[in-house]
């Protein structure tokens, strides 16, 4: 990538690419890269363009790529004046100064909507900072479902939907070769989200986190939508906390995980 500024009007095209092109060159990104090199083969990591957002100490790495008014204008970058005794200061402020990583959020038609990014932080760091592990820009996320852009031509074909809650599940499970699962985001699926998968499937396999969140996520779903899809919920085998944790332990082809209950129509 040249040192070229670029400029896209009302789109994230840009930042995406100049972000990628930071997480793979700049040394200010080496604990991201180690950790997504430790979790994402390269294949992945590439497909779902995962990226480096810098903070502000080193916020020009992206304003040589990306203009700072084309940053504010995605309100990915803001600044107030600080008066001081004989004159004023301007005072930057990242919107992912906490959360580095970054990946894109892309609609059904393969549109970047939304980025997403996620601190590394520990639990304890992130709870004494008050810091979320994962922060996107504003998008309404009941109204879009993660990966089912890559997914839908799988769920076409194989007439069935694994519906998870996270970004790693799905990218995971198809690093492993499992290409019809999506994410929800959480553990409710919403009337929206149900409808853009039964588009292309309505045979849908709720298969949350393994905890009780979960539990409670995919009885919700069975319950509000097995009058309209064949909703099945899975579980998975004891010990694993999500299927992004069994798949990275595990290399097996098939998906043995077993019927909670099902609902068939």
């Amino acid at each position: 990538m040249s040192s070229k500024k670029i400029y896209k009007s009302h789109s994230y095209d840009d930042v995406v690419d100049a972000c990628r092109y930071l997480l793979n060159n700049s040394p200010f990104a080496e604990p991201y890269r180690e950790y997504v090199n430790s979790r994402l083969n390269p294949q992945m990591q590439e497909e779902f363009k995962f990226g480096y957002f810098p903070g502000i100490d080193n916020i020009n790495l992206l304003t040589s790529f990306v203009s700072e008014e084309k940053l504010k204008e995605a309100q990915l970058l803001s600044h107030w004046i600080l008066e001081e005794t004989v004159s004023y200061k301007k005072v930057f402020n990242s919107f992912f100064e906490n959360h580095p990583l970054i990946l894109p959020y892309r609609d059904v038609y393969g549109n970047i909507i939304a980025l997403v990014g996620r601190t590394l932080l520990s639990d304890q760091e992130r709870e004494a900072a008050k810091i979320p592990k994962y922060k996107n820009t504003f998008f309404k996320k009941g109204n879009h479902v993660f990966g089912l852009y890559e997914a839908k031509q799988s769920i076409i074909e194989k007439d069935l939907a694994y519906v998870v809650e996270g970004q790693f599940d799905v990218i995971k499970a198809r690093e492993k070769g499992h290409f019809n699962f999506v994410a929800v985001g959480n553990n409710n699926i919403t009337d929206y989200q149900l409808s853009l998968i039964c588009r292309y499937s309505k045979n849908i396999f709720i298969l949350f986190d393994n905890d009780e969140g979960g539990e409670v996520g995919s009885s919700r779903a069975m319950s509000k939508f097995g009058n309209i899809a064949n909703v099945h919920n899975l579980h998975l085998p004891i010990g694993y906390k999500d299927i992004y944790e069994y798949l990275s332990q595990n290399d097996n082809d098939s998906i043995p995980f077993s019927v909670r209950n099902t609902n068939i129509h």
